[in-house]
């Protein structure tokens, strides 16, 4: 008998099929991916399973958990399930730990709830060996630590051990690596993948991407609009795909834009022996405040139609070296130009520089205020020029239309847009002013695969369109790998390696991009071009 069986499961909102006939069982000790794009019903699944559905929705059909039937179970014998025997691993550790309370009291909660008679100091002895577990040691990480003094990584592991605490049968991870770096994402799904072998536990992992549960699954389905469209042992499904969506998957985790390489070698943005220091907290009464060096001593150059990536881990420096480039940081030394100007007059950004560049964010939605439409939003740059042009309303629709969207989108607001549409938005704010150079930080490292390669599809034929220039800043080798010309590796606020993007991908010399590299989740060797 499997430990969890789902067995024709179907849900809907206000009679739209949100689920329909969906079925899959994850045994003890095995790892189950369940892959999707947005809105595919992935996560949907996981709510049934733990009866968390928004209040008024009733799912259909058969869930077994253990020989318990979970729709038919009460709401106060789920809370005792919840956490004891099915746990759950959500996508951003951030909102999923308090940020006033510390990691030891949150992995201690989890025990005392469950477990009423188990005294104080039981239950945070239990959350230590839980957080070691993890590995977090009590040298480095004391439970008094607090979730603001940790990396991202660092608090997906507080997550986990709060997941583990009591043993559960079935541990849900729903999107569990999608904001981390490279390296800290193989190290949590290595730490996932010895935690099932260990406590023998079966393992729900839910993921937009192929290449995540590639090499970690026992058994695969892929979902799209609800159903289960194909399913199979992981190192088969590879070779046997016949339904036309996992087949765009696949192709969509491997797309490479088609691009040109850039004509000329004439420069457009030259970093020279950059510094950037941080005061840190003065540690003694009279003493002189020690200093933390983010940007150190960094040199590159972009040339004009070019795309370079800046690759590197969460603190290597890269967002300060960033805001640095757009004149939001000020620098300690060295200098930066574009188009031989000065981006710094002094201590002072220098305006006139900074009207050429833009910026894309991760987080399109959160970068908008949902209050305005999309006409005021990608006006905003507008304010850099002082003055709103005369042709405001025909820059607005050329804009609009450079990204695939139409002028009547102008008069909606975010929220009725995709996320892949609010991208396009993003980047048409970026265009409006008719930049010369653009920063795309992090821009498609939360979307879906398909939508992933259709904006770099997007970013391609602007380059040559409208002859830009990008700084790709990412953590996701594979689209550094597909959208750049060169590539930047940076660590520690230094650049350790530079150069052509195919020849550092395929010969690294550095120690620390071979580590990046290798920790990079990948789709099966003979299917890289599928």
């Amino acid at each position: 008998m499997s430990l969890l069986s789902i067995s024709n499961l179907n849900l809907s909102i206000r009679k739209k099929p949100i689920l329909r006939d969906v079925s899959l069982s994850v045994d003890a000790g095995q790892i189950v991916g369940i892959i999707g794009e947005s809105g595919s019903g992935k996560s949907m699944t996981a709510y049934c399973v733990t009866q968390l559905l928004p209040e008024g929705l009733t799912a259909t059909g058969d869930i077994r958990f253990n020989g318990k039937n979970i729709l038919s179970t009460s709401e106060t014998d789920m809370c005792a399930i919840r956490g004891a025997e099915i746990s759950m691993v959500f996508q951003e550790p951030m909102t999923a730990l308090n940020p006033v309370h510390t990691i030891g009291q949150q992995v201690a909660e989890t025990i005392l709830i469950h477990e009423p008679q188990t005294s104080k100091a039981e239950a945070l002895e239990r959350a230590r060996d839980a957080l070691n577990r993890v590995e977090l040691p009590e040298s480095r990480f004391p439970l008094s630590r607090y979730p603001h003094e940790m990396s991202g990584g660092q608090r997906q592991r507080v997550v986990i051990a709060m997941a583990i605490a009591l043993r559960p049968k079935l541990l849900i991870a729903d999107e569990p690596t999608t904001a981390l770096d490279v390296t800290t994402q193989a190290e949590i799904l290595t730490l996932l993948t010895r935690l099932v072998r260990e406590d023998g536990m079966g393992l729900m992992i839910i993921t937009h991407d192929l290449a995540v549960v590639a090499d970690m699954a026992d058994y695969i389905h892929i979902m799209q609009q609800g159903q289960i469209v194909e399913h199979g042992p992981a190192d088969r499904l590879f070779q046997t795909m016949q339904h036309p969506y996992s087949k765009a998957l696949l192709a969509a985790s491997a797309h490479v834009p088609d691009r040109e390489p850039p004509q000329g070698e004439t420069p457009l943005l030259e970093v020279r022996n950059v510094l950037r220091d941080y005061a840190l907290p003065r540690t003694k009464l009279f003493a002189k405040p020690e200093s933390f060096r983010a940007v150190n001593d960094v040199s590159f150059t972009i040339r004009k139609g070019e795309s370079l990536g800046l690759v590197g881990e969460s603190g290597c420096g890269k967002s300060t070296l960033t805001r640095a480039i757009l004149g939001l940081e000020e620098i300690q030394g060295g200098e930066i130009l574009l188009s031989g100007e000065p981006v710094f007059t002094g201590k002072k950004p220098n305006r006139a520089v900074r009207r050429k560049m833009q910026v894309v964010f991760q987080d399109p939605y959160g970068s908008f205020n949902p209050r305005h439409r999309v006409d005021r939003l990608i006006t905003e740059p507008f304010y850099l020029l002082d003055t709103t042009p005369p042709d405001r309303e025909d820059r607005i629709a050329e804009a609009l239309r450079s990204v695939g969207l139409t002028p009547d989108d102008a008069f909606k607001y975010p929220h009725e847009f995709s996320g892949g549409q609010r991208q396009r938005i993003a980047i048409a704010r970026a265009l409006i002013i008719k930049p010369e150079l653009i920063i795309l930080d992090e821009a498609v490292s939360a979307l879906d695969v398909s939508i992933r390669a259709q904006i770099l599809d997007l970013l391609a034929e602007l380059s040559e369109t409208h002859g830009l220039t990008y700084l790709f800043i990412s953590h996701d080798l594979s689209v550094v790998r597909s959208i750049t010309d060169r590539v930047l590796v940076m660590q520690h606020g230094k650049i350790v390696e530079q150069g052509e993007t195919q020849s550092v991908f395929d010969n690294p010399t550095d120690i620390y991009t071979q580590t990046l590299i290798a920790a990079a989740p990948r789709l099966p060797e003979d299917l890289r071009n599928f």
